[in-house]
């Protein structure tokens, strides 16, 4: 099947915790994907990483699925990470619960 227009590549890197219920919900909806396992560069957590092609008209649908089954957390950041000399000095950070790349696919071709 060939598509030439009104389409986006999305990059979906999903924290491992929201992953299921994000697959599950965009499945259900009829939206395709190709799964991923990878893990986070900072923290090195483990993620999921999606790849598809969307519709421009079914971007917000995307979307908010997405909104609706990740949610960002604070996560401890390792002694060893934070270069802290001491114990005592609390440091977390927020981690998303779903960073989206999207860009304009000019061609998709499913064989």
């Amino acid at each position: 099947m060939w598509h030439d227009a009104g389409m986006k590549q999305l990059v979906v890197i999903i924290h491992a915790d929201d992953a299921e219920a994000a697959c599950s919900a965009l499945r259900d909806a009829g939206h395709r994907f190709t799964r991923l396992a990878s893990l986070g560069g900072f923290l090195g957590t483990p993620n999921v990483t999606l790849i598809m092609a969307v519709d421009d008209a079914h971007m917000d649908d995307v979307l908010g699925i997405l909104r609706a089954t990740c949610s960002a957390r604070d996560v401890d950041v390792p002694l060893v990470l934070s270069g802290r000399l001491r114990d005592w000095q609390e440091r977390a950070v927020n981690y998303s619960g779903a960073t989206v790349i999207v860009t304009e696919a000019s061609d998709v071709v499913r064989i």
